[in-house]
């Protein structure tokens, strides 16, 4: 089933962000100095594309997955500062992705936590994108602070990746896509031996 919801707020950072009504996000956090600047550059260049493209929808929504596939060549690939391959840290960033969505800030459909990134696939609360992201990046950036001996804002990149899922059928290929992803980075051969992710957790449904 297609979706075409009401949008509620679209605004530019170096990426577009676009905020639905009862929207399903996918949403991609990376480390601060995860991608080399070489990368950067590469991702800033089709970010100009894109900027430049905004009444094209259909190539703006092309070089919006451009951009992702770029960005995760990087991270997956990417030895520069995996702190999230810390257990400690790693646990730290699920347990406070457990925890708001048992308040309710978000209804989780399937997430995961890799060395340099986080997946995040959920329907949101009622506090709207913007405020959600940025509530849990600076929570977890603080704590992540306390046992790395860096500042609160050198953890996490300052903006973020999020398309918002247009049917049921993109819902499915967002999940595999997660599910994968700790395979497709050859930290394990089977997605659910993977520990930092929602499978692996209890009370996150």
């Amino acid at each position: 089933m297609t979706r075409k919801p009401k949008t509620i707020a679209f605004w530019w950072g170096r990426l577009p962000h676009w905020e639905v009504e009862d929207g399903r996000y996918f949403v991609t956090l990376h480390l601060a100095g995860a991608i080399p600047p070489q990368g950067r550059e590469r991702l800033r260049q089709i970010a100009d594309q894109l900027r430049q493209s905004s009444n094209d929808k259909p190539k703006q929504l092309r070089l919006q997955r451009r951009i992702f596939a770029e960005m995760e060549l990087w991270l997956d690939r990417s030895q520069r500062n995996p702190h999230l391959a810390r257990n400690d840290v790693a646990e730290m960033v699920t347990s406070a992705i457990d925890h708001r969505h048992k308040r309710g800030d978000w209804q989780i459909l399937e997430y995961v936590v890799m060395p340099t990134h986080v997946h995040l696939f959920f329907e949101l609360g009622s506090h709207g994108l913007k405020r959600t992201i940025e509530d849990f990046k600076r929570w977890t950036g603080h704590q992540a602070a306390k046992v790395l001996t860096i500042g609160a804002r050198q953890f996490w990149q300052r903006e973020w990746f999020d398309h918002w899922s247009r049917s049921d059928e993109e819902d499915d290929r967002i999940v595999a896509y997660i599910r994968n992803n700790p395979v497709k980075a050859d930290l394990v051969r089977e997605y659910n031996r993977w520990p930092h992710a929602s499978w692996s957790r209890t009370g996150h449904r």
